[in-house]
């Protein structure tokens, strides 16, 4: 062969195996440049999901449990939905002291669902009527009563409470409660028995102190009633003021 071919026959050669290693170089270059972009992209969105939970600190999850405790007071009997009358309602205080355990069923960015359940180790009626007394005038009968206070305890298992704004700090609240209280003596009047069922409902802020840990300030309406299993069944109602604290995990 020629020496001009063989010269040129080298020249072609070495070109093409320049070109394949260019080629090669390239593609690895390419697929190292995807290999980091992807990473990048996956911190990224990893970062911007934890921005996201950041953000809305106070936001309660599905499955997120409470753990906590409140007290409340009423300070006088009401008459405006039946049950005592007057003289029966005069004088009375209720108050009581709750541990609460409660579990979010559902929430999302604006509500949350909880069950909520509250132990009930005191409560406590003051000036219950526990005797009275008629006694027969010119003008008619008069009604004396013998009143004292009534300890009792209790559980309330059937809860519900929905909360407003749950990505913001401050959530506004409504629920209702049910269950029964046993008392030491008999409540609200002598021949209703020692047994109560209790019902609840009543609305509230709940204010978040940290990200896992509440403040709660509510009034609720509470009824106390015998269901009319025996005696006298004229409902004990008071508005409670109520405030409690709560932690979540």
């Amino acid at each position: 062969m020629p020496v001009a071919l063989r010269v040129i026959a080298i020249m072609i050669f070495l070109t093409a195996g320049c070109v394949l290693t260019a080629r090669a170089q390239a593609a690895g270059t390419a697929a190292a440049a995807d290999s980091v972009t992807a990473a990048l992209t996956s911190h990224a969105a990893r970062a911007a999901s934890a921005a996201s939970q950041n953000d809305q600190p106070y936001r309660l999850k599905r499955g997120d449990n409470e753990f906590g405790g409140w007290f409340g007071i009423g300070f006088k009997a009401t008459t405006i939905f039946g049950g005592l009358r007057d003289e029966e309602a005069r004088g009375r205080k209720f108050s009581l002291m709750a541990f609460r355990y409660g579990r979010t069923l559902a929430a999302n960015r604006r509500l949350a669902l909880q069950y909520t359940l509250d132990a009930i180790p005191v409560a406590v009626v003051t000036n219950n009527i526990v005797a009275s007394r008629t006694v027969a005038t010119p003008t008619g009968p008069v009604t004396t009563f013998r009143r004292a206070s009534t300890y009792g305890a209790g559980l309330t298992p059937l809860g519900l409470q929905l909360d407003f704004a749950n990505s913001s700090r401050v959530h506004p609240f409504v629920h209702v409660n049910g269950g029964f209280l046993v008392f030491g003596k008999s409540v609200p009047l002598p021949d209703a028995g020692k047994f109560a069922y209790t019902g609840e409902a009543g609305a509230g802020v709940r204010i978040f102190t940290s990200d896992r840990r509440a403040l709660s300030l509510g009034l609720r309406f509470h009824h106390i009633s015998n269901g009319n299993r025996e005696g006298a069944n004229r409902g004990l109602n008071q508005f409670v003021l109520s405030i409690g604290f709560s932690f979540f995990r």
